[in-house]
């Protein structure tokens, strides 16, 4: 399975980092990302890892002594894009119930989902009212697999179309309600690009539902269910939420879905990530999505290092080597040629999502299946290993010093 050839993994480090003070995973350590509902996709990546037994399928996967033994950190997005949510879904559950060390953390697509379900009960708050239409057209995917799934049989519900609109999308006003309750929280520009977002999401979901042969009866009962099965306390994979992290540091190490920001960076420095993680979880659990999806807290899971991202500067960079942490551990950008290793600010940055779900690779004209994963070995060295690239990237601390 493994790639027979290896070729070194060097960054272009121009200041040095201080390789003694290096520290590595107490455990190794298995990072997948951007599963994007494609369980197949994850399958064949977990037996590249050879974490469960070659003849594991969808249905029923068998963990290996390294499975058993390792950590496994699913990074981020596992919804939207791919042939099925729910059965990616079901994969992990699997995966849950062999009791090994899993870590699941928030990506940008999950956060959303969850804002968006639990938008419908807060459709009378205009820093929310927006969030379940804001999911996009990609999300329909999600509930017409649930309609099928789940609510065939159910009696249709007795709401007419406006009262399920009302429901669902915001109201007529929200368009002039939205700019007065954010205009402390968010510039001018961004207010108007949200809406301008809001506006095209709106028709482009309607427009989605229609294409998917869903009726907004459909939909509505599809978006309740979802709600049911990801958010209430009893869901069938309620387990998702409840138990997602938004960061997980290990060695010298720190994985998250998009990156880190001084703001964060500094949090760090006074609170354990366990107290973050805890800090994060209350937020989402409390209903107050808008204010952390915009804070430093979500632009961990959101953030390209864009100018309008909350930014990463030496000066951050400085309070995580303070902090002992040398290098970020991301997916959320893609890359066509395999794992990628950068510099930022001085910090090494592990960029791991490698396209792997079966619609996106289509869409982007790749032939080829998807697996990829980036293995952080407890002896500190660091393989990459991806059906885009012919070798196996190894990289390891030590070669820092010959630079």
């Amino acid at each position: 399975m493994y790639a027979s050839s290896v070729i070194p993994w060097q960054p272009e480090l121009t200041t040095p980092l201080p390789v003694d003070h290096w520290l590595a995973p107490s455990q190794d350590t298995y990072f997948f990302c951007d599963l994007h509902a494609d369980a197949e996709a994850f399958l064949r990546s977990l037996k590249l890892s050879y974490l469960v037994t070659l003849d594991s399928t969808v249905g029923s996967i068998e963990l290996t002594t390294k499975g058993m033994h390792g950590q496994i950190i699913i990074g981020g997005d596992c919804f939207d894009k791919g042939p099925s949510n729910l059965a990616l879904f079901k994969l992990i559950q699997q995966l849950r119930q062999t009791h090994c060390d899993l870590i699941l953390l928030a990506g940008n697509h999950d956060v959303r989902i969850y804002a968006g379900l639990l938008a419908i009960d807060f459709m009378d708050n205009p820093k929310q009212a927006h969030f379940f239409v804001r999911m996009g057209r990609k999300t329909v995917s999600l509930l017409s697999e649930i309609y099928h799934e789940y609510c065939q049989d159910m009696t249709p519900c007795s709401l007419s179309e406006a009262e399920i609109k009302a429901a669902l999308l915001p109201p007529e006003n929200w368009f002039h309600t939205f700019p007065e309750s954010v205009k402390d929280d968010l510039s001018f520009q961004k207010i108007q690009k949200e809406i301008r977002q809001i506006e095209k999401k709106q028709t482009d979901f309607i427009q989605a539902c229609f294409e998917h042969g869903l009726t907004l009866t459909q939909v509505y009962q599809a978006a309740q269910m979802a709600k049911h099965l990801f958010i209430d306390q009893d869901g069938e994979f309620a387990w998702f939420f409840q138990n997602m992290d938004l960061v997980h540091v290990s060695g010298s190490y720190c994985f998250s879905h998009a990156g880190l920001d001084d703001q964060f960076a500094e949090k760090m420095k006074y609170d354990s990530i366990e107290c973050l993680n805890q800090q994060f979880r209350h937020q989402m659990q409390a209903g107050q999505i808008f204010e952390m999806y915009y804070s430093e807290f979500g632009n961990v899971f959101r953030t390209k290092y864009r100018d309008n991202d909350w930014p990463l500067t030496e000066k951050g960079a400085c309070t995580l080597k303070q902090n002992k942490i040398f290098a970020m551990v991301n997916g959320h950008r893609s890359h066509q040629q395999g794992q990628q290793l950068f510099v930022r600010q001085g910090l090494l940055n592990f960029e791991c999502d490698t396209l792997i779900n079966t619609n996106c690779r289509r869409k982007s004209n790749i032939q080829t299946l998807g697996e990829a994963v980036t293995i952080f070995y407890s002896d500190g060295m660091v393989s990459a290993l991806s059906s885009d690239f012919p070798a196996t990237k190894q990289f390891h601390p030590n070669q820092l010093k010959q630079h």
